[in-house]
């Protein structure tokens, strides 16, 4: 039976995304030990409505569900439900601030109590990435923790927030050092809810066993939708079993089996979760000038072009061949999503798929961003092949992202010289092994994933953090070259207590 989490005790937005269209993020820092704790104590009080304590991944998935049955039944859920929810991390910094014990603090693992600007060779942060050029306050000892607020209604979003900072213990104990407002794009027809590129974000989520129940639980008991490999949960929250690198006895893969629970830190950091942010700008115009320059040089057409790129067409829908349909039937010329919306937006289809069989990637290449990034059932460099896909299951991670900026050519802030991107967040159980493994190894590595001898795949076309690469964007072809056009402007990484932790850390 799966492990049950503690939800009630989990902050919202691990378990269970807020998936709010308004969301504001919140760089805190503490004024001193004392005071920051009493703020720590009046944001993690269940008496109060405001609090972390009433915004648990149990709330949220509630909510969650009850608004996608509202979708289902053709409402616009919005008009019947609405909430608001908060989530508060903390920094390595911020925690030495709170004045946690020099015993809690050495039991950190190296890469949190570095922090992100400190790892920037592992993260391939040069050039106009480098920390050196990222917006203050990123890159300094000073960001203490990250306040997350959010909301389906823009206006009750600023009273939330607004409510959450006019108290006289936040006045006492806490700065803001800045604040970085986030809405889902809206206002360009046919991109709602898109990323600032046009393609649909988020598809794709490992699912939790204990939580996702399985669309067939006889006849495929380990996922939860198709494709959707089912994962024990403490790949994401710590205390709980793991995933397992290896197939079992009978060599199934991913393996099923429980592993060993997740620990890191001190013993408080049960059922908390280590949270990676990344405010990453996107260059618009340049991204849309080469997708016509591409498909000019190679006579695709540009939905194509863009879906060889992403692996998905700005739909949502796979470049891949899913299980079901015939060979030779795909990709296709144009964007199929948009005249079968289900193509992308159904959770039965768009992720029922795998890369095995086109290990050259004749139709989705190797280094198309959603290859990179989860590479599936595809051979990579373990001791034995056949333990590829259960080890890829150990490097997930669950992403929470959002766009910041207005849409180009949008009434308000629609300049191609206006500031857009997107708020990348995920946790994890490990940023070692989880997000810095995955931006390192995999998408910043031009010879992964591995290949025949002479081909290069090249690094990932969307979030690879050099200014150029080249792409094989067809194994029968040489490289083509490519410009990167997403450079990180701030970011760090902070620990998501749990609850009761969040309280114990409140207290004087």
């Amino acid at each position: 039976m799966p492990t049950l989490l503690a939800l009630d005790n989990i902050q919202g937005n691990i378990v269970g995304g807020f998936n709010k269209d308004f969301q504001s993020f919140l760089f805190l820092q503490f004024k001193s030990a004392a005071a920051g704790r009493s703020w720590i104590a009046e944001i993690s009080d269940e008496g109060n409505d405001l609090s972390v304590a009433n915004s648990t991944s149990a709330d949220v998935l509630k909510f969650n569900a009850q608004f996608k049955a509202i979708t289902a039944d053709g409402k616009k859920p919005e008009l019947y439900i609405q909430a608001e929810w908060t989530n508060i991390a903390i920094s390595f910094q911020g925690l030495k601030a709170l004045g946690v014990s020099a015993g809690d603090l050495a039991m950190f693992p190296h890469e949190f109590a570095a922090g992100m600007a400190a790892r920037k060779a592992d993260l391939g942060d040069v050039g106009s990435s480098d920390p050196g050029g990222w917006i203050t306050p990123f890159g300094s000892a000073s960001v203490h923790a990250l306040l997350t607020v959010a909301a389906d209604d823009e206006a009750k979003l600023i009273a939330r927030t607004k409510a959450i900072t006019s108290t006289t213990k936040f006045a006492a104990g806490v700065s803001v050092l800045l604040t970085v407002e986030d809405r889902t794009r809206l206002d360009v027809t046919g991109e709602a809810g898109h990323e600032h590129f046009g393609f649909k974000d988020g598809v794709s989520q490992p699912g939790l066993r204990g939580v996702d129940i399985p669309d067939d639980p006889i006849g495929d008991p380990d996922q939860g939708h198709p494709g959707q490999d089912l994962l024990w949960p403490g790949e994401f929250v710590l205390g709980y079993p793991t995933q397992i690198p290896k197939v079992n006895a009978s060599g199934a893969s991913p393996n099923p089996d429980p592993g060993p629970v997740s620990t890191s830190g001190p013993s408080w950091t049960k059922d908390g979760s280590y949270l990676v942010f990344r405010r990453l700008a996107q260059d618009v115009p340049a991204f849309h000038q080469q997708i016509a320059t591409i498909a000019a040089t190679t006579q695709l057409t540009p939905d194509l072009v863009g879906a060889k790129l992403v692996g998905r067409y700005k739909s949502g829908c796979p470049v891949e061949r899913r299980k079901f349909q015939p060979p030779g039937s795909w990709p296709q010329s144009k964007d199929p999503g948009i005249a079968k919306p289900e193509l992308g937006a159904s959770n039965t289809l768009n992720n029922n798929f795998e890369f095995g069989d086109d290990a050259l990637g004749a139709v989705c290449p190797l280094a198309s961003h959603i290859r990179k990034a989860y590479p599936r059932d595809e051979i990579t460099p373990v001791q034995k092949p056949d333990d590829s896909e259960s080890d890829t299951q150990t490097h997930r991670l669950l992403r929470r992202g959002i766009p910041f900026g207005g849409s180009l050519g949008a009434a308000h802030e629609g300049k191609a010289s206006d500031p857009r991107g997107l708020v990348f967040q995920c946790f994890q159980k490990s940023i070692a092994t989880q997000f810095e493994f995955v931006q390192k190894l995999w998408v910043n590595s031009a010879s992964f994933p591995p290949a025949p001898a002479g081909v290069v795949p090249g690094e990932d076309p969307i979030i690879a953090q050099s200014p150029s690469g080249t792409f094989q964007i067809d194994p029968n072809k040489p490289n083509i070259p490519v410009a990167h056009f997403v450079t990180t402007t701030g970011g760090e990484y902070f620990f998501a207590p749990s609850i009761s932790a969040l309280q114990q850390l409140g207290k004087p």
